[in-house]
Formats: C-alpha cells, structure tokens, sequence
C-alpha cells in the first residue's frame, strides 16, 4: 500500500511535469485520509495557483500555515500570491515571516527583492538591493540576479553616480555569465544613456535587439537612445517598430519626434492612436494633443474633443476626466478666456504636472486680468547667439520640482554664457523672472539630469549649447557659492505680496517667533516615501518651545488632521487665519500662501524628501535654526539647506 509520504511524492512529480489535474486529484485524495496534512495544503494551493484560482490558492495555503507555522517555503509561495493579487505590503510581510524561519531561503531573498524594487520608492530601493547580494552570496552564477541587483541599484542612483557605476558592474557581471542575455544588454544600454555615452548605449541596444529582434521593450528605448542623439529618423522607426511589438508607450515618444520633424499631422494621427490603444500613456497623450490644438488655434474643436473623450480600455470611464478637464481649461487660457478656464478647474483637485500648472497660470492670470494687467513675456533678442530652453519644464512634478528643474537650467545657463529660454510655468509668473520665450529649433536633450549637475560642479567640461534640456531634472548639490544668487533670483513679484504677505503679518501679531513646520502626507502615501511622523516634531517642539520669544506655530500641511497632534503648542494653519478674518485665502493657490509662511519663518523644520519645504529653506533668509526629519533615528536634527563644496554644513 502506498504511504502518505509516497503519495506527496508521486503528486509533486505529477505537478512537475505539468500534469496539473492529477496532481490536483492526488492531493485531494490525501486530505480526504489526512484532511490536516499540512504539506498536501500547500501543494495543493501550489497546483491550484498555476490554475489561476488564486483565491482558492491563498486559503489553502494560509490553512496549511494555521497548521505548521514553521514552513518558509509556504511562507514564500503565499507571498507569489499575495503579489499576483496586487496586495504588496502583505506580501513584503509573508516574506519576511519566510526568512525569520529560514535566513538562508534563497527564493524569499529573491522575492523579497524583487517585491521591493518594482514597488519603488526610495524607503525600498536600497533594502531591495541588499536582499538581491543575499542572494547572490547563496548563488553567485544567478545572471538574472546580477541583472535585478543592477536595476535596484539604478532606481536608488538618481542622485549617487556611484550607485550607477556599481548598476553598470552588475549588468556586466551578468553578460560574464550569460552573454546571450538580451535584457541585461538593453538595462546596461539604459544606463549609458543616462551618462550621456549614447554611442556605446547604441552598441548595447543593437546586441539585445540581435538577441531578440523583435523586443520591444529594447526598440523603445534605442528609439530613447537615438532620439537623444540626434538620430530623429532612426528613433522614428525604433518607436514605431516598438508600438507593433505591443509596447504602445511608444506612441507618445513617437508623437514627439514627429512634432520635433514639423511632422504634426502625423503626430496628431500617432496621438489619436495612443488614445484608444491599450497600455498607452494616455495622460501624457491627453496633454501632447492640448498643446497641439491650442497651438494651431483649435480651441472649439479641442473642447468638444476633450468633453467626449473616454479611455475604451479603462474600467472606469471617468478615468482620465481630471485630464481632459485640465486640456478643455487649457483651450480657455490659449483663447485669452482666463476666467472660464478658472471655473472648468475651481472643484478640481489633482495631484497631476499639467493640471498644477494649468491651474496655477489660470489663477494667476485671473488676479492681473482683474487688475488690467497681464504678464509679458519677452522674446530672445538674439535667437542665434548660444542659448537652452526646457520645454518640459512645466510638464514633470509641481511646483517645487519645476523650480528645482529651473535653478540647475539657470546655473548651467550663467555658467557657460548661455541665454535660458523658458516656456509658460507657474515659478515663471510667481517670481520676479524675465526669461525669453522658446524660439524653437533646438535639438532635443533627453537624460540630462547626471549630465548637467556634472558640467555645473566642474566634474565634466564639455557644454552642449543650442539643446532643448527635457525633464526630469533636479540639483544633486546645493551648494554655499550658489546661495546668493538662486535667492535673488527667486523672489516674488511685487503683484503677489498682497495676497501673501498677510500670511506673515498674521503670524507677527500673535508673536516674536514664527516656527513653521511642513507635514507633508498625500502622494508621499502612496509612492511610499518617508513619512515624517508628527511625534518627532513634538519631541523635539517640547524641548525647543521654552527657549524661544513668544513663539508661534503654524502648521502647512495636505493632511489637516495631522494639526491636532499639536494642540499642546497652540498651531495655526492659513485654515485658521481664515477663519478669523487675518487673512484672505488665494483660492487654488494657497500652496503659494504656505510657502511664504515657510520661506520667511525664523524657525523651519521640513518634511521628510520634501522639495516643496526643502525649497523654502533654501530660499529662507530669515530662519536661525532649519530642522530635519532623521527617518533612521526617529527623531528630528538640525541640518544647513546649502552646504559647501565638501558637504559639510
């Protein structure tokens, strides 16, 4: 007679050889004679996994666990199936609960890694990268475990160019042991590109593509590659080519080369395209396709267009209605209709690039316009001269990020003689700027973030002028010697005082001291970047408040719930000077009223990766004292906005 044990054996041969229904009949027969044998539960979920009962799968298996706690492997596979039904926080747990039983699981290591580094985020990125050595500690010739490790360590190396060195080496150390290895050619590609060596980028994109022809995943960025060196027809082909392979992502790029050719028929057929194509980018096309009718003067058209639209593929048919909204106001704002394009937005509230800056110019505007004014712009007197432009610089990340993205496109304008142009942008109506419009015709610049912070600190000197330099961009370093400069750059302008510096005035009249303190929750939420907790600033506040002249607190935050973890300390928000009739709220741009309350307090303390609050220390002349979150030591530290060529403070 056969045993159980034998059995199990038999069953796990079956599910081997993909024999899945015996398998699963096998294992059914065991629980009838042994309905808590632990090890028929979690195969049995395993068979029933591969079946796609992913439901059935998780209750199996959580029952074989209630059973043998004790089991990493089921601990593992619980964890493949928390991720296939999308709950990632609960499997990074299973995960953990696996190598807590057994450190030395090579696969929890691995799921765990990989878990982390597709969830992204900063908080992840680097744990991500230590599971994905833990695993090549156990198993030194995986290639696809180098190849992982390398991706982990890009996403973490936006700011630390030796992280992207040590990416480089692990791409390379997974061609050592697999040189057919397509995808570790095209990551090793990526990498170059965005060091700025695009020849030899192009060298690995060809060596993937021979591999795997028709991937398109490689043709999408050889056409990234090609487009960044100049090779606008090549990328053409490589974009197109991708989109025939199921990479609809694309079409947008596609459509952006073409625009770039005056191919704008073609762009506009290619955006269309994107439009009911599933798995496109379908915001970015929504905002291409604004533009482009509200550049050609197509405003009725644009809004009856835009009205209409529904995304075919997306279950909600109100999925993109925030964006659609934001190219109707935008159709408005082109027609010189500023108070319409105020009203289609004033209930709207999104978190998106496009809609902050549509919004923010329209609010804008609407003050000037009622005043009788409106904002000139200047045109560049002198088109040939050397000269960059940013087209993007409105169209990645808010208001911080965009004014970030301008003070690195300024330093290196200044540092090697260049005029910056720059297109409509709320940073460009909020501060006293007067940088000429685009005057078009600049070839296009992608990836250049690493490239220009090393051409501003003196660690390369090989300018490129005459360039359209597209986002994202952002400033590694803030250094002493730039401190005077970028603050007398970005000053308000005197139009907005009115509306601002009441904020201030507010907060005088209550007392001596204004500390102003950033909680920043929202998005941060969601893409999983540190959370300042409120109760290290309350620590802190308790051995700081007795030793300030009448201090006053005032609190900017998106989540006002997060106000009354300071009531012992008597905070004030703007909702607050409103309510008492103090102050006046700027309707839609009270972002703006916060940052002048953060700018210009004599106690700051920021939010944890927050450039929104990191900018107003940077541009603070008055504080004496800046604080920080310190996430690792749960607690808050002082720290110095500008730091000197060294680093130090």
């Amino acid at each position: 007679m056969t045993t159980v044990a034998e059995a199990l054996q038999i069953a796990v041969g079956l599910y081997r050889a993909g024999r899945l229904d015996e398998a699963r009949a096998l294992y059914l027969r065991i629980l009838e004679a042994d309905p808590r044998n632990a090890a028929a539960l979690h195969l049995l979920g395993l068979a029933e996994r591969r079946q796609g009962h992913r439901d059935k799968a998780l209750e199996l298996i959580r029952a074989a666990l209630d059973i043998a706690p004790d089991m990493a492997d089921a601990c593992c596979n619980l964890a493949g199936i928390l991720s296939d039904l999308g709950r990632v926080d609960e499997a990074a747990a299973a995960q953990r609960r696996a190598l807590a039983i057994d450190p030395a699981l090579e696969a929890a290591h691995h799921g765990l890694a990989s878990l982390l580094c597709s969830r992204g985020g900063p908080r992840d990125w680097s744990v991500s990268a230590a599971s994905f050595r833990r695993v090549l500690r156990l198993s030194p010739q995986r290639a696809d475990v180098h190849h992982d490790l390398g991706i982990a360590l890009r996403q973490g190396g936006a700011v630390d160019a030796g992280a992207l060195v040590l990416a480089m080496d692990s791409q390379r150390a997974a061609l050592t042991l697999r040189p057919d290895f397509a995808a570790a050619h095209m990551n090793l590609g990526n990498l170059l590109v965005e060091l700025g060596r695009l020849d030899e980028a192009l060298v690995c994109f060809r060596r993937s593509l021979a591999i795997e022809p028709e991937q398109g995943g490689a043709l999408y960025n050889q056409g990234n590659a090609q487009h960044a060196a100049g090779l606008a027809e090549a990328a053409v082909n490589s974009y197109v080519h991708a989109a025939r392979a199921g990479v609809t992502l694309s079409l947008t790029r596609l459509a952006d080369v073409l625009t770039g050719l005056g191919r704008e028929g073609e762009a506009e057929q290619v955006l269309r395209l994107a439009l009911t194509s599933p798995g496109s980018d379908v915001a970015g096309a929504i905002d291409m396709l604004s533009a482009m009718l509200a550049r050609q003067g197509r405003y009725e058209e644009a809004r009856r267009f835009f009205a209409d639209y529904r995304y075919p593929h997306a279950a909600d048919p109100n999925a993109f209605r925030i964006e659609c909204l934001t190219a109707i106001a935008e159709s408005w704002l082109a027609a010189g209709e500023v108070d319409r394009a105020v009203e289609v937005l004033a209930r709207v509230h999104g978190h998106g690039s496009r809609f902050f800056t549509v919004k923010s110019i329209a609010g804008l505007q609407q003050v000037l316009a009622r005043q009788g004014r409106r904002l000139e712009r200047p045109a560049n007197p002198d088109p040939a001269a050397p000269r960059i432009c940013s087209s993007t610089l409105a169209t990645h990340g808010r208001f911080a990020h965009n004014v970030l993205e301008y003070v690195l496109l300024r330093i290196y304008a200044e540092k090697f003689g260049y005029r910056l142009e720059t297109p409509d942008w709320v940073g460009g109506y909020y501060f006293d700027l007067d940088d000429p419009r685009p005057s078009g015709g600049l070839k296009p610049m992608h990836f250049a973030r690493r490239i220009l912070n090393d051409l501003v600190t003196g660690r390369r000197d090989d300018p490129r002028p005459d360039v359209d330099i597209l986002s994202p961009l952002f400033l590694f370093e803030h250094r002493e010697e730039w401190r005077e400069r970028v603050q007398s750059w970005l000053r308000p302008r005197p139009e907005w005082l009115p509306h601002v510096d009441p904020v201030m005035q507010a907060l005088k009249a209550r007392g001596n001291t204004v500390v102003a303190l950033h909680i920043r929750r929202g998005d941060f939420v969601w893409f999983r970047y540190t959370i300042t907790e409120t109760s290290w600033y309350v620590d802190w506040l308790k051995a700081l408040w007795p030793t300030l002249d009448r201090p006053v607190l005032y609190i900017a935050t998106d989540d006002p719930a997060t106000i009354a973890d300071f009531a012992e300390f008597a905070p004030v928000s703007l909702d607050d000077l409103a309510k008492d009739g103090s102050v006046q709220p700027w309707t839609g741009l009270e972002f703006l009223q916060d940052f002048h309350a953060l700018m210009n307090a004599d106690v700051l303390g920021v939010s944890a990766h927050s450039g929104y609050s990191q900018l107003a220390a940077l541009l603070n002349r008055n504080a004496r004292l800046f604080v920080e979150p310190d996430a690792a030591a749960q607690r808050i530290r002082p720290y110095s906005p500008w730091t000197s060529v060294s680093g130090t403070p």
